[in-house]
């Protein structure tokens, strides 16, 4: 079993979350290489298994959001270190203005802080995955 990278997997459920049920990514448990399947994107030099999911070789990955490293984890961050912040950061996450959030960070002094949240609670939701599914997490 090959170690699966953390950044190509936060990526993966990212685009599933965002597919809005149009995009299925697949881990293989052989090689750890994360297969993003999509009615537009093919990737000729790594054939995709299906994804009915039936092969007991691929791990299937979860939406963002099921994972808890979606808009969830921006609301617990900003309940937690921007008081009286979390409707505006609602609005902004709902409108996708990420460039909002950033200028908000930026205006709390609290763009680290949300560096170290993110990176260390995306690392602990994806490592809890990867052991539910038989996978190793690189690092």
């Amino acid at each position: 079993m090959s170690p699966i990278n953390l950044d190509e997997l936060e990526s993966a459920a990212m685009a599933v979350e965002d597919g809005g049920g149009t995009v299925t990514a697949l881990v293989s448990r052989e090689t750890g290489m994360i297969h993003v399947l999509n009615d537009e994107y093919v990737d000729e030099e790594a054939p995709a298994p299906s994804a009915s999911g039936g092969n007991e070789d691929y791990a299937r990955v979860p939406p963002a959001g099921t994972l808890g490293i979606g808009d969830g984890l921006v609301l617990r961050f900003a309940a937690t270190h921007l008081a009286g912040e979390q409707d505006t950061v609602r609005d902004l996450f709902r409108d996708r203005n990420t460039d909002g959030f950033a200028r908000l960070l930026e205006e709390h002094g609290a763009g680290e802080a949300w560096e170290r949240f993110h990176e260390e609670a995306t690392r602990t939701a994806l490592r809890h995955w990867c052991e539910e599914n038989g996978l190793q997490l690189a690092g």
